[in-house]
């Protein structure tokens, strides 16, 4: 968002695939993002339009990527998680809410058995993992996740390889040798098994590889390098598209938005785990919404 829409938020969680921040007094200009977006309101309703709509309340909705559209935060709360466009995840809530429309309305989806206070509990996490989990049951009664089964050890490798590696210039096709595939079977087993194609996911992880060094005021034309982007350029790039502002923007805003690069996970690998100790019925105790 530019500068002029900016509200009151409390805080930017960054996985690979998965970005989640809160806000309040918004009243955006036309712009759009390039992942896939879900709002939830957590008081009452935000208002939304597109330019073939008027403003229309909501309580949740689905908006499509890189659909142009407008929010007005209507003095209330939301959350929002924007997802990988290419993800499994993403994938799915296309096909169920959207079916050719570019906004959809959720109220009558099965987000409804989430209380208030779940939300309001979510606003309030400081642990990557607790939110991640929180995050994890939203897209549980939104759509039917499969259980993650056990991966080809190749596909694990080429995880590793790519968080890993010392080297950050290499290409899809290191890591097909690394791990003794071909890049087209590479591809396709990756996509298959981890629910994000590997190229979204290489770039995700220099998103979140770099995202430590900008909060640690690191030049940016450096951190661009050191994390495998091909320049400063497009580094701005991808941070657009997947965050919907700029490394710059950042430095610049990071004393009044709290900003958290997750990257120990990424949120393709703790399906099995997410449902054993997160009870979303569970009601939250003292719930204090901070603003900034």
């Amino acid at each position: 968002m530019e500068k002029g829409d900016k509200g009151q938020t409390s805080a930017l969680y960054v996985w690979n695939g998965l970005s989640v921040f809160w806000g309040t007094s918004f009243h955006t200009n036309p712009h759009s993002h390039n992942t896939l977006q879900l709002v939830f309101d957590i008081d009452k309703e935000f208002l939304l339009k597109d330019s073939s709509t008027e403003w229309t309340a909501y309580s949740a909705a689905i908006i499509q990527a890189s659909h142009m559209h407008q929010l007005d935060s209507n003095n209330s709360i939301q959350l929002f998680l924007y997802l990988d466009k290419d993800s499994e995840y993403a994938k799915k809530l296309t096909e169920k809410y959207l079916n050719e429309k570019s906004i959809s309305n959720l109220k009558n989806s099965d987000i409804r058995r989430l209380s208030n206070d779940f939300f309001k509990g979510l606003l309030v996490k400081q642990d990557c993992d607790e939110l991640f989990k929180g995050c994890h049951t939203i897209l549980e009664h939104l759509i039917r996740i499969e259980p993650l089964t056990k991966r080809d050890k190749r596909i694990e490798d080429a995880i590793s390889f790519i968080v890993n590696s010392p080297e950050k210039q290499f290409k899809i096709k290191d890591v097909a040798s690394h791990v003794c595939l071909s890049e087209s079977r590479l591809r396709h087993l990756f996509k298959e098994q981890v629910g994000q194609p590997i190229q979204s996911f290489i770039l995700w992880m220099k998103v979140v590889d770099s995202l430590n060094l900008v909060l640690k005021g690191r030049s940016l034309t450096q951190t661009a390098y050191d994390t495998g982007f091909w320049d400063h350029s497009h580094m701005n790039r991808s941070y657009k598209d997947l965050l919907g502002t700029t490394p710059g923007a950042i430095q610049k805003y990071e004393q009044e938005l709290r900003i958290i690069s997750c990257n120990k996970s990424n949120f393709y690998s703790l399906k099995t785990e997410i449902s054993k100790d997160w009870n979303a019925d569970k009601p939250f105790k003292t719930i204090e919404i901070q603003k900034p």
